[in-house]
């Protein structure tokens, strides 16, 4: 907390002599910010943060519950060694780098009382005592959800109210994921493989608010002592510029592409071929396998994508005359499956992954056919 200096007079109830009054509404003064999604892994959903701000004592600190830097610590990142915690951050430094990013921000006022905004202050600069010392999980500590969970514990036994829909589905992490990454597919399907089954649970009432976006809209709707809890309009703090969207080579046009060029090889029969899709498959299988067995990101316990990407096809190649073809026949299970889980609405993976699998099938079909028939009548 050594940002903000004693702040204790903003929330204690204690004689002042500055002829302060503290039970004024503008007192403290609360919003949640939104920042814009950017086109990186960690960006690509946006940000959520609470600003507050006491004019009497000219302070104003966005609170942001932030990982440690992952721009250069990517490794650190994928072993889940990062750690996180509450920043704050004075409001010309926050808006500074999301202006430079050309990502805009965005200001929604709390409509709290002024006894629940004291208490929010306290509660904040309590966490931001306590330290980065919980390990990055974007999943059930995400800037959002964060947010719910520093207003509740403000509110005390006081309740948000919020719209029935809310309550009325259930998507799951990976649901919502999808829904606002259209724009940046590349990253969505490399998310993919990070992500494993616990994004595929279903998130209940104010646990799925883990978009910002998504929280916006739920607490405009949501009510606090009869009262509407977000302004319904923003104020613009940084004006954003429209963010570069994918390309069109699209991981489903690298799909398509790789799946022509397996079909294609079963005639031409170019061996560079089948052994750069055995590197591809390989080095993925590796990422899959220390990201499930040895990380220790959130998320990654277990993950479908194992099933199709591992190392054991290039470990047990010189055998693969005895077990390409039941490998096929579990890779196109799995490629069923995933297909029907998709069709019924229950998204595991995309579909560029699974013709990817489908290319991969016919590459390790080949190989039985050349290595059990063709080398055997060669001898």
């Amino acid at each position: 907390s050594a940002q903000i200096v004693d702040v204790e007079g903003l929330y204690v109830d204690t004689v002042f002599n500055d002829h302060v009054d503290r039970t004024a509404e503008d007192f403290v003064i609360a919003s949640l910010l939104v920042a814009d999604p950017g086109t990186v892994l960690y960006s690509v959903l946006g940000h959520a943060c609470i600003r507050l701000q006491c004019p009497a004592f000219d302070m104003d600190y966005c609170f942001s519950y932030e990982s440690e830097n992952v721009q250069n610590r990517v490794l650190d990142f994928l072993a889940g060694k990062l750690m996180m915690g509450l920043y704050a951050i004075p409001i010309e430094e926050y808006c500074a780098q999301y202006r430079e990013d050309g990502r805009g921000v965005y200001e929604y006022t709390l409509n709290l009382p002024i006894d629940v905004k004291r208490e929010l202050w306290r509660v904040l600069d309590e966490h931001l005592t306590a330290g980065k010392k919980l390990p990055y999980d974007y999943y059930h500590r995400g800037c959002a959800i964060t947010c719910v969970d520093f207003v509740k514990e403000a509110l005390g036994e006081t309740l948000i109210i919020y719209d029935r829909a809310l309550y009325d589905d259930s998507p799951t992490g990976r649901d919502l994921v999808k829904a606002n990454t259209t724009k940046a597919l590349w990253v969505r399907f490399v998310a993919c493989f990070i992500s494993g089954d616990e994004v595929d649970k279903p998130l209940v009432g104010e646990r799925q608010l883990i978009i910002p976006t998504d929280l916006v809209h739920a607490w405009q709707q949501a009510k606090m002592n009869g009262e509407p809890l977000l302004a319904s309009e923003p104020t613009v703090l940084v004006a954003g510029e429209p963010q570069v969207a994918d390309t069109w080579f699209t991981p489903m046009v690298l799909a398509i592409l790789l799946l022509v060029l397996a079909i294609a090889n079963l005639f031409w029969n170019r061996p560079y071929f089948d052994w750069l899709m055995l590197a591809a498959q390989t080095i993925i299988g590796c990422g899959m396998t220390y990201l499930i067995c040895f990380s220790d990101l959130c998320c990654t316990d277990w993950n479908w994508l194992i099933i199709p990407f591992n190392p054991l096809p290039a470990i047990c190649w010189h055998w693969r005359k005895y077990w390409a073809l039941p490998y096929a026949v579990i890779l196109a299970v799995w490629c069923f499956g995933m297909a029907a889980m998709t069709l019924w609405g229950h998204v595991l993976v995309d579909w560029s992954h699974i013709l990817m699998v489908v290319a991969w099938i016919i590459i390790v079909i080949k190989q039985y056919i050349l290595n059990r028939f063709i080398n055997v009548e060669k001898s």
